[in-house]
């Protein structure tokens, strides 16, 4: 079937924001307004957590794993990014940071011998910033200790690369040393929307190097775009659709605009620096990329992402979301997230730091906790709602306990509120209103005893602008309640 037009794909949209009762669901404290939406990330959350001896995360290591390597340096702040990170590093800073990396990984080489690895994720910051000889730097580090050549080794791309004279080289050495999917940072096809963004790239570059990954040979590239962005249009958000479509791409993430107080667009918003979408038109931009995508083939899952390849969005998804606790993430690097050993835990998020400890041989561990079972349970639906649905055969198979029954008032308020759904094969399920909602839904499952260690963690900080524990905290859950009161969190300073 032919591509949707804009007048089509906005009629179909407002259509189906109708079926979204936020009244109902704003009384029920069941949708969270844009200051406050945020998915959940880690549980329990970081402001939940305390110390943790590193030494526990080599206890009980799964049989396969994943691995995470962050890269922090970038050569511009965009305003909405609140990942560790270092601008315009001076010179030898990325030489230290890869060597400290080099010294983290020996922490653990003998309980990580052996083990299978299933999916490897390059983020940051901005992992193409890295030249050629310090990208052969770090796969010969990592080839000494880990195969990857029968993983899904993914590697996040700005599209500023292009611009680089080397730009073929970098990418030639990433496919040699088993790159195989590419993840694109897009987030607009709107020039005026980039720059607000300071994205430092345009449309020009996002196409050059689409054109130059195609003709290379990589053809497994996601691309990641945001809705919700300051002074996003329905219709440019349509365009930005189209526009994507129409060079090829096959797989999305799309995601709607977060904010935290520590970013820049939290300001922006609060002072009414430039319009933004409210809640009604952020569903509309929802639905409208739903009818275009699903229209031309494309399927949904986990919840932000979009395929048309037959095969899922990404092992990396699959691991994170469908493989429950035997998914074992292992972080290297500033500001890493893991999961090990039934630990939740992140590395140092402060780089001095980051590169003091790893140097010292340490495993730079800043904050974690061991995961209690009924913490366990509780993570295993939040992360399992967001893709496939939980199995209440499998979960009571592991757990030892009724689904139904453990989260019988939870379940209650959710499906009276039309946010889930059982299957008559016995799979709990996100509906659409659930879709939209699930930072909401999850904040449900959060336990009254996490719900209390972060608010008291919360209460203790005194600038949530400049606090490092608010910046790296992703959860909704201790976040800033009426709108009036974030407005004024985001506008300390002004």
């Amino acid at each position: 079937m032919g591509v949707p037009s804009y007048c089509e794909a906005l009629e179909f949209a407002i259509d189906r924001s109708y079926d979204i009762n936020l009244d109902m669901l704003r009384a029920r404290k069941l949708h969270l307004d844009i200051y406050n939406d945020y998915p959940v990330g880690t549980y329990p959350p970081l402001k939940a957590m305390g110390t943790l001896n590193p030494e526990r995360l080599l206890s009980e290591i799964a049989s396969s794993i994943d691995l995470y390597f962050h890269i922090p340096f970038c050569n511009q702040y965009c305003t909405f990014c609140h990942f560790a990170k270092e601008i315009n590093p001076r010179p030898g800073r990325v030489e230290r940071y890869l060597a400290a990396l080099d010294k983290e990984m020996s922490w653990s080489d003998a309980p990580l011998a052996g083990r299978s690895i299933e999916t490897a994720f390059f983020g940051g910051g901005t992992s193409s910033m890295l030249t050629n000889p310090q990208l052969k730097t770090l796969f010969d580090m990592i080839k000494q200790r880990f195969d990857l050549s029968k993983s899904e080794v993914s590697f996040e791309l700005h599209p500023s690369l292009a611009r680089q004279v080397d730009a073929a080289d970098r990418i030639s050495t990433l496919l040699s040393n088993g790159v195989n999917r590419f993840v694109l940072g897009v987030q607009s096809f709107d020039q005026n929307i980039l720059r607000i963004l300071n994205r430092g790239h345009g449309v020009h570059e996002v196409r050059q190097l689409v054109k130059l990954l195609n003709k290379m040979g990589a053809h497994n590239l996601s691309l990641d775009l945001i809705y919700g962005l300051p002074r996003q249009t329905l219709r440019s958000w349509y365009d930005t659709l189209i526009g994507l479509l129409d060079i090829g791409a096959e797989t999305f993430n799309i995601f709607p605009l977060l904010f935290k107080s520590t970013d820049p667009i939290a300001r922006h918003l609060s002072r009414g620096q430039y319009q933004f979408a409210g809640a009604k038109e952020r569903i509309i931009m929802h639905f409208m990329a739903e009818h275009i995508l699903t229209r031309l083939g494309y399927r949904h899952g986990p919840i932000f992402y979009w395929t048309k390849r037959s095969q899922p969005h990404a092992v990396q998804q699959t691991r994170k979301y469908d493989s429950w606790n035997d998914n074992n993430l292992i972080p290297f690097g500033v500001g890493g997230v893991g999961y090990v050993s039934q630990c939740q835990f992140y590395n140092e998020v402060d780089l001095d730091r980051y590169l003091l400890r790893a140097e010292r041989g340490e495993k730079p561990v800043w904050k974690g906790i061991v995961l209690s079972q009924d913490d366990l349970m509780r993570r295993t639906v939040m992360l399992a709602l967001r893709s496939s649905g939980v199995s209440l055969f499998r979960f009571e198979k592991e757990f030892g306990v009724s689904l139904e029954e453990y989260f019988r008032r939870e379940l209650k308020k959710l499906r009276e509120a039309g946010l889930i759904n059982i299957s008559n094969e016995g799979v709990l399920t996100l509906t659409t209103a659930g879709i939209i909602n699930s930072s909401a839904v999850s904040l449900q499952f959060f336990s009254n005893h996490v719900l209390d260690r972060a608010a008291r963690t919360d209460s203790r900080i005194s600038d949530k602008r400049s606090d490092l524990i608010e910046r790296h905290d992703y959860s909704p859950a201790a976040r800033y309640g009426a709108t009036a009161e974030m407005q004024a969190v985001f506008s300390q300073g002004r």
